[in-house]
């Protein structure tokens, strides 16, 4: 395994924007930005996986600023969207991670990314990466089938 999930180090993104506090809290959602205070805060209790992927996610809402009330759930589509290609940018490692795997946690967890997104890089792959990655399966399937 290539390691592909850490190839990207949202930690040390955090760190580069030095006017950024981090905060930590006790239940609730995984992660949260306050724009106005310029903090992000992390639920407490989660995976490292969730971590670092959470961290990704609430750096690039720092980094994209407020957006309009009739735009946020565009623009959280958006930022999830983009934390899953720069957690997971090549789709063979999510091939290779897949036919190791026995669940979509092992997946992720091989990848270093949580279940969310990688469930949410499956679900917007390019039609050419479908395709690829359909087709690999298949082909891992003949292979499998064929030994006795």
């Amino acid at each position: 395994m290539t390691g592909v999930g850490f190839r990207v180090n949202p930690w040390r993104h955090l760190r580069r924007l030095v006017h950024v506090r981090l905060l930590w809290h006790d239940d609730g959602p995984m992660g949260l930005t306050n724009h106005r205070d310029q903090t992000i805060s992390l639920r407490r209790g989660m995976s490292w996986e969730e971590r670092r992927c959470t961290v990704q996610h609430e750096v690039l809402h720092i980094e994209r600023g407020p957006q309009p009330l009739g735009l946020r759930a565009k623009d959280e589509e958006k930022v999830r969207r983009e934390t899953a290609f720069l957690m997971i940018p090549e789709i063979r490692d999510v091939l290779e991670a897949l036919l190791w795997a026995y669940t979509d946690e092992e997946a992720a967890e091989e990848l270093g990314v949580d279940v969310y997104v990688l469930r949410y890089r499956l679900r917007h792959m390019s039609p050419m990466e479908r395709a690829w990655l359909t087709n690999r399966f298949a082909q891992a399937r003949e292979d499998h089938d064929g030994v006795e």
